[in-house]
């Protein structure tokens, strides 16, 4: 009984080291076969300092046609950011909104009164116009919704969701 404890340990100790030698061997084709020596990832970031959001895109492209590439869109104002054989990843600010931002609006709580803020509620983009409106005289229920935000989809929508609070 007294040995049985060192050769369990012994098994698993070997054991450990044949799925390491053997997991090297086996993870190479399978990783070869996903990195593709004539192709490389373009990563572009864009930032809007308009409205302090990020865009992520992401392509692939020939190794053959990385030069030109990355020579015409460092002239368009692209800068590269971290550069690898596999991957080469671009920033760029813009000062604008992005386009979620230009295309989307909703009203919610500025302080104590009411705002139209650019973008929706999970990715809010600038105030936009301030209603006043003390919010503390609204009943909670309306409150609450503005907490929310009350996404707008039409302009028309908009003054008859903000006439509302108003009257």
């Amino acid at each position: 009984m007294k040995r049985i404890g060192p050769v369990l340990l012994l098994a698993l100790v070997l054991g450990g080291v044949h799925l390491l030698a053997n997991t090297v061997n086996l993870s190479y084709p399978v990783m070869s076969g996903l990195w593709n020596k004539n192709s490389f990832t373009l990563e572009y970031t864009t930032f809007y300092t308009g409205c302090q959001h990020e865009e992520r895109k992401e392509e692939r492209h020939a190794q053959q046609k990385r030069t030109t590439l990355l020579a015409r869109l460092t002239n368009e104002g692209w800068v590269i950011t971290n550069f690898a054989t596999e991957r080469v990843e671009l920033g760029k600010e813009v000062a604008k909104l992005c386009r979620e931002c230009q295309e989307k609006e909703f009203v919610g709580i500025y302080g104590n009164e009411i705002g139209v803020y650019a973008g929706s509620p999970e990715k809010p983009g600038p105030l936009k116009q301030v209603i006043p409106v003390d919010i503390s005289r609204l009943p909670q229920a309306e409150i609450d919704d503005l907490k929310a935000g009350i996404v707008c989809h039409e302009a028309q929508e908009k003054w008859r969701i903000l006439e509302g609070y108003q009257n």
